[in-house]
Formats: structure tokens, sequence, C-alpha cells
């Protein structure tokens, strides 16, 4: 072989080296993107009382956004305020293990609050926690818990025959609130209050950890209760609804406006959610849940900055 062939003979062997190093590399990639999705995760460990928003949707379906859930944590101690669309995929989004939150918050018995709760549920079992599931609603919650133990009760048979020893996931303990409760979950103390207004009773909740302080108020339209709830809150977490949205639906003749206005009166007004959080004293406003959601989210948050005089406001996307 000459050295001009030798030379070409070189120069494709380098060049499929390199092909098959990329293979390779893609096909690693991919093997490492495939156990993401199932792997086991630790404990996720918050470095002091923060907000995650696993999901920002609201009561109709929308691809870009789950159903309401949002995890607060510190160390950690992680509790959830309601379970929406898509909450199990949030969580490990977030790279919060599914058995890791053990107390559900519901702040009404919406079922947009709701609907991912079996899921959160039997997927945790797969996981097999020390500790039940605890959830805190308002009066009806027991019966909507049970159920779902009778929906469910001969797939989650075979399940627990399936696991040994038997899962304490398997249950779920329900406590029944009708606001002014508080209690402590790992470091945190959580404080409930009721928020009249809407066609369910509504639930807001106040949590404390290391002089840090979150509120959340995402049903009913009693400003009074959310203010008092959020008094010098850190991050005071509201839904609504943009007011203006519903004038422009009629100057449009969009058909069901009835049924858009009946909605509306049971929410705040994004309008009217600046005044709240500067009642409040709040250091920051998130907005999450909104109804329409934004386009441009700089709208909502200067719309409410308009008559909030405290620190920055978000607009929350899913996992932020």
């Amino acid at each position: 072989m000459n050295s001009s062939n030798l030379r070409v003979a070189l120069l494709l062997g380098m060049i499929g080296l390199v092909g098959l190093m990329w293979i390779a590399a893609f096909a690693s990639k991919q093997q490492e993107k495939a156990a993401a999705g199932v792997a086991a995760l630790d404990p996720f460990t918050f470095e002091s009382l923060t907000l995650v928003t696993i999901g920002t949707g609201g009561t109709f379906e929308n691809h870009w956004r789950r159903g309401p859930a949002l995890a607060v944590g510190t160390g950690t101690d992680v509790v959830l305020i309601d379970a929406g669309r898509g909450v199990t995929a949030g969580l490990r989004a977030a790279a919060i293990p599914l058995d890791q939150p053990r107390t559900l918050l519901l702040s009404s018995l919406a079922a947009e609050n709701v609907i991912g709760l079996d899921d959160l549920w039997l997927d945790a079992w797969l996981h097999a926690p020390s500790v039940p599931l605890r959830v805190y609603g308002p009066p009806g919650t027991a019966d909507l818990v049970s159920g779902l133990h009778r929906a469910h009760q001969s797939a989650a048979a075979a399940l627990a025959d399936s696991w040994k020893p038997p899962s304490a996931s398997g249950r779920i303990e329900v406590t029944e609130v009708v606001g002014g409760e508080v209690f402590e979950v790992g470091a945190m103390r959580i404080e409930c209050a009721l928020v009249d207004g809407g066609a369910l009773p509504g639930l807001a909740w106040r949590i404390e950890a290391a002089e840090r302080v979150m509120a959340v108020s995402l049903a009913g339209t009693d400003a009074d209760a959310i203010t008092t709830l959020g008094r010098g809150a850190h991050v005071l977490a509201l839904g609504g609804i943009y007011g203006a949205s519903l004038a422009l639906a009629e100057e449009a003749g969009v058909e069901g406006l009835d049924a858009l206005q009946r909605e509306a009166d049971q929410h705040l007004r994004l309008e009217a959610l600046g005044a709240i959080a500067t009642a409040a004293e709040a250091r920051s406003v998130v907005l999450t849940r909104l109804r329409p959601p934004p386009v441009f989210e700089f709208q909502y948050e200067n719309l409410v900055g308009e008559t909030y005089r405290g620190g920055p406001v978000f607009v929350a996307e899913d996992g932020e």
C-alpha cells in the first residue's frame, strides 16, 4: 500500500472512530434520560422555607400548565397544597420524590384541586414510604377519600400483596378543618383560615418556619380573611381572574358568557390583588392559577404592581 492510500485509510478509520464515539455518547445520554424518568430520587433538601410551583393551571385543561399544586418545604419536610392534574410528574420534574410530601393541604374540594390525589396516593405507594399520606381539607374530604378507596380497592389490594412488608402509604389519613386550626409538620407551623365567597368552602394556608412565612390563598373572595392570614408573609401566593377579560368577552359576544361570569364571581379579581397584598404587608407576590393565563407575564405583573406597595410580583410557571 502506497503512502497516499495509507493516509486515506487512516482518515477513514478516524472518521469511523469519531462516528462510533458520537453514537456511543448519544446512546449513553438516551440511557441516562430513560433512567432519570424512573430512578429513585434522594430526598430534596431546602435550605430555607421555599415555595415550588409544581402546577400553575386552573379549572380548564391547558397543555402548557399542569393542574394546581404547590409544594412548600424546609429541610427535608415538604407539604403539598392541592393535587391537580399531573402532580406526580410535576414533583419528579422538580426532583422531589413522590413519597417525600406526606401531607396534603386542600384549598377546596373543587375537581381541579383533587383530581391528582389518587395518582399521588398510588404512585407514592410504589416507593414504600414509612408514613401514610395525611390530607387536611374542608368538610367532605373524608367522603372523597372514602370514595377513592372504594374505587381502587381491588387494585390497591393486589398492589399491597405484591409488596412485602406492606407499605404504610396504602393509608390516607384525613383531618377535616373549618378554619382556625393550627398544627405542625416537622419544622413547619401551619395555620388554616376559612375564605368565604366560593361555590365550595375555601381554605387559605399560612406556613411558618425559621422566621419565614408563606401564605397561600387560591379559593374564595374574602379579602379581609386573606389579608389577616397573609400578614407579613415573605411570599403571598394568590390566584385570580382578570376582570377586564370579561368585559372583552362581552363585547365580542362570546358564547357561554354567563358561565364565565358565574365562575368569576367565585374568585378574586386580578385588579384587586395588589391592594390585598399591600394591606397584608406581604414582601412579595406570586400569581398562580390565573384565569385566563397571561399572554405576556409582564401584563399581569404590571397590573398587580399598580396597587401593590411592596416587593416584586411574579407570574409563576410550572416548576419554579
